[in-house]
């Protein structure tokens, strides 16, 4: 089983969370954009995408991580991480689903 690595973000702006994204991932290169994913349905995020953000600060709802290969339920980020950004590296081997209204960011390379 693949591990998800996940983590409280110390920044709240697009700009510091892509800082602390480089720092992670190594990406130079990268943009943020948010979205609300629609609830109970699979979501691939971009290809390019190197780290998703989960905003739990509304503590409305739960994020799902699966594997592809066989819907494997791997992790998810939900209550327990409520009043926080949520940063997880992403493997695009991965998919999600939402539950809830969460706010998700996708940081990709350009």
């Amino acid at each position: 089983m693949a591990m998800v690595k996940k983590f409280k973000t110390n920044g709240s702006t697009d700009e510091e969370l892509k800082a602390e994204c480089k720092a992670e991932t190594n990406c130079d290169d990268c943009d943020i954009s948010w979205t609300t994913p629609s609830i109970g349905i699979r979501i691939d995020p971009p290809d390019k995408t190197v780290a998703i953000v989960i905003d739990a600060v509304s503590e409305k709802g739960r994020i799902r991580i699966y594997q592809k290969d066989n819907d494997e339920q791997l992790d998810g980020v939900g209550i327990e991480w409520a009043g926080h950004k949520v940063m997880v590296p992403w493997d695009n081997t991965w998919w999600f689903r939402a539950s809830g209204s969460l706010p998700v960011g996708y940081i990709s390379r350009k």
